[in-house]
């Protein structure tokens, strides 16, 4: 494979890079800026394909958050790869702060109470519920029993994150696309001076050899 890494990482490096990436947050999200700026479309595709990126990213299903994104991109007729690069703003640094935040603002929004929640025990009732699904579909067949806590869940977890999720989705959404489209749109306009220029001072050499030779 051509982009096979020549150094195989172990599974500890993976993670590492995964939380601290080499080249530090600093640098990488320079380098993500630079790669969303570079894209060969307009403005707006191009911010509102990273506005739907970070939107997902506050979704409670997990796991098909660029399947999401796919799927809004091809709905707004955004940009592809923007909405996938603006999909690493979700990841196993922020995703704690995103639940906290999605989950509360969501039982305020409900009238329910507001609880701690610890990450890690809300996300392994995320996973038992992702299997108590499956074990309701099996029911259905009389494969498997019915299973228990599952509507509790529902009521008390899923439907509360995803109503704060929403709104929460919704406004970094909306702040992404102003903040990402006037700089896009600066540095596509410097980009093509830069290049009517080029060409200028390209033509202007020609014209010159062909001047110097008669």
């Amino acid at each position: 494979m051509v982009f096979r890494r020549r150094d195989k990482q172990s599974l500890l490096q993976r993670l590492r890079t995964l939380f601290i990436p080499r080249k530090g947050w600093k640098r990488s999200i320079k380098y993500v800026g630079h790669r969303v700026k570079r894209l060969p479309d307009t403005s707006h595709k191009i911010s509102l394909g990273a506005a739907i990126g970070i939107f997902v990213c506050f979704s409670p299903i997990l796991g098909v958050h660029m399947a999401m994104a796919l799927i809004l991109v091809y709905i707004l007729r955004a940009n592809l790869v923007a909405a996938f690069i603006s999909t690493m703003f979700g990841n196993p640094v922020t995703y704690p702060f995103i639940a906290a935040a999605s989950l509360n603002l969501g039982r305020t929004v409900l009238g329910m109470n507001i609880r701690d929640e610890d990450f890690q025990s809300l996300h392994a009732a995320f996973w038992e519920a992702s299997t108590g699904a499956w074990q309701l579909i099996q029911s259905w067949f009389g494969v498997a029993e019915r299973p228990e806590g599952l509507a509790d869940f529902l009521s008390n977890l899923f439907l509360p994150y995803l109503v704060g999720g929403t709104i929460l989705g919704i406004a970094a959404g909306t702040v992404t696309y102003f903040l990402v489209k006037p700089a896009i749109a600066a540095y596509q306009a410097r980009r093509q001076v830069f290049i009517a220029e080029r060409r200028e001072k390209r033509r202007a050499g020609r014209d010159s050899l062909a001047d110097s030779g008669e």
